[in-house]
């Protein structure tokens, strides 16, 4: 993060780990591995893509649904617009955020500002990158799955943003 936001307060990522890991703790991924280590690979992503701290937040966060977390309780740690963004990643469609919403090839500026659809769409798309980077672990059948929606949706929405790259 330092990389791309120098001046930038860590104490929120910061506390997004520490609450992760508590929400997380005991959950294993089929690697053996703890879950969050996949929210935090996911919010490395988000980072090296230059996202600002809210996003990586966001990212740390992403599976925190899938846990006891009471309800509520993101918004209150972390505020209405980091919760609000969460619930967006786990409802939104890949194939429904425009082509334009982010291009992954260009340098970012400390001060950038994502829309909310980029934001969404880096989360989304870290997610199952994480996924199929730990994919030796899955299920032959779920594998196929996740192969399946990687090569209908995720790389004809990568290709777009590749093509439309000038040379």
């Amino acid at each position: 993060m330092r990389t791309h936001h120098p001046d930038a307060d860590v104490s929120l990522i910061q506390h997004a780990h520490d609450e992760a890991a508590v929400w997380h703790a005991g959950q294993t991924r089929r690697s053996g591995d703890p879950v969050l280590t996949h929210c935090l690979a996911v919010a490395a992503i988000v980072t090296d893509i230059g996202m600002p701290p809210s996003v990586i937040c966001a990212a740390v966060l992403h599976d925190v649904d899938d846990t006891p977390c009471p309800p509520g309780r993101v918004a209150e740690h972390f505020g209405q617009e980091i919760a609000d963004l969460i619930s967006a990643v786990r409802t939104a469609k890949i194939a429904a955020i425009p082509l334009t919403a982010l291009d992954f090839g260009v340098a970012r500026s400390p001060a950038f500002k994502p829309t909310r659809e980029e934001a969404v769409l880096a989360i989304r798309l870290a997610d199952p990158l994480h996924n199929l980077r730990t994919i030796a672990f899955v299920a032959p059948t779920r594998r196929y799955l996740v192969a399946r929606e990687t090569l209908d949706v995720i790389a004809p929405l990568a290709r777009g943003r590749l093509d439309r790259r000038e040379p």
